[in-house]
């Protein structure tokens, strides 16, 4: 039964607090959000956003041109009376710098419209940028517990290479006495041979799991750096999800909503008031043939019929697109509820089959045991001996990867849920 204490100190010593030299899941979290590349992409986003929003409030501004000509015309009007006399001619060579200012006084809103447009594609980047570091989420998680499975399989193998040495010893010590074969040794040097190559094979998966989430996390860690294994202390199958697909589909039919307005104002007529100020020749007074200033203010009214009629199929095309987000929101709904209740079966059944390991755990021990016994008084091969302590091995390695696995499951309901882990 000693082995079998050593087993389960191990494996609460894993689900312990965490070291100060240790690394938890949600740091990885928190490195993942501020350094991954899609990170930066939200504050980006927010940047883009700001000056959209800038350029779409000039249209509370007034819109001002500025226009030069110069032209030469073959003839002009003649207004002269036959046999002399009558108003000068009119100059060929005619001349005009001018400045207009329009000033919108009603077109339905649809400054203000634009704006709030603006803002709602800025939160649809946003919110596709947030998916994305879910799925960022996904991978850190797959690889923190890969490493912590690999880990978990480093320390059983190195319980197994011990017993091997020990059991090597006590053999030899046996066919030095002529009480056992020589090839009774040579089977356990065999399996001592090939634990040490699993032992670096190993090693190689745990390296390279490190590198990978490195690279996710952007941040350098060494192997020597302990994972924490999660803990949760809450229940999780009672919070409601909050994925950030759901934000996505909220934003895009706000985005719609303000499409669907903005095509409505294209049934309303626009106004605006506008006053040109020019210097030239001739000016309105085309009688003037002197350089001068000269003027012109006044109203005018925009009704375009082309989007008066199309402003309602717009609208209805926009009205279909938002059935389709709805119908993607439900199926979302649907692909998200079966993925959970994957989940929690497969938590149920890891529990079911961490209490059998136990129970396997104490039976396998008590025969090793015994067939080391055996093995020491020539009643059982050391092929019959690596048989029963390849099953208690597994019987161990089976308990504590089931224990990462149910962590790993409880932790993946609360990424599928789109909710912080506690």
């Amino acid at each position: 039964m000693k082995l079998l204490t050593l087993i389960l100190l191990f494996a609460s010593a894993v689900q312990a607090n965490a070291p100060a030299d240790s690394l938890s899941l949600q740091y990885c979290y928190t490195q993942a959000n501020q350094n991954y590349p899609t990170a930066e992409n939200i504050e980006l986003q927010q940047k883009i956003t700001e000056l959209n929003l800038k350029i779409a409030d000039t249209g509370y501004y007034p819109n001002v041109e500025l226009g030069g000509k110069a032209s030469y015309q073959s003839e002009v009007t003649d207004f002269s009376i036959p046999g002399g006399g009558g108003p000068p001619a009119v100059s060929k060579d005619q001349y005009e710098a001018s400045f207009k200012v329009t000033q919108n006084i009603f077109n339905g809103g649809a400054v203000g419209i634009r704006k709030e447009l603006e803002r709602a594609k800025g939160e649809q980047q946003i919110h596709s940028s947030e998916i994305e570091l879910h799925q960022v989420r996904k991978q850190v998680d797959q690889v923190y517990f890969g490493i912590l499975l690999s880990q978990q399989q480093q320390k059983v193998n190195a319980l197994l290479i011990e017993d091997l040495e020990e059991r090597i010893k006590t053999v030899r010590s046996q066919v030095e006495n002529g009480v056992l074969l020589p090839s009774q040794q040579h089977i356990l040097q065999a399996e001592l041979i090939k634990a040490h190559q699993d032992s670096a094979t190993i090693a190689s998966n745990v390296d390279a799991g490190y590198q990978v989430l490195s690279e996710l996390i952007g941040e350098e860690i060494s192997p020597d750096m302990n994972l924490s294994l999660p803990s949760p202390r809450v229940n999780y199958q009672s919070m409601q999800p909050r994925r950030p697909e759901y934000e996505l589909f909220q934003s895009t039919e706000k985005t719609l909503e303000k499409q669907m307005d903005l095509a409505y104002t294209k049934k309303l007529p626009s106004i605006s008031a506008f006053g040109t100020g020019a210097f030239g020749r001739p000016g309105l007074n085309f009688l003037n043939d002197d350089f001068h200033e000269y003027y012109i203010v006044g109203l005018q009214l925009r009704w375009n019929l082309t989007d008066l009629w199309n402003s309602d199929t717009e609208m209805q095309a926009l009205k279909v697109q938002q059935q389709k987000v709805d119908q993607n929101r439900k199926a979302f709904t649907r692909q998200l509820q079966a993925s959970l209740d994957r989940i929690e079966q497969r938590i149920a059944s890891i529990r079911e089959n961490i209490e059998r390991d136990r129970e396997i755990i104490t039976l396998r021990e008590q025969i090793v045991k015994e067939s080391a016994s055996q093995l020491e008084n020539g009643v059982v091969t050391a092929t019959e001996y690596v048989t029963e302590l390849t099953q208690a091995n597994r019987a161990r390695l089976s308990l504590f990867i089931n224990r990462v696995q149910l962590a790993e499951a409880q932790i993946e309901y609360a990424t599928t849920l789109g909710v912080p882990i506690e």
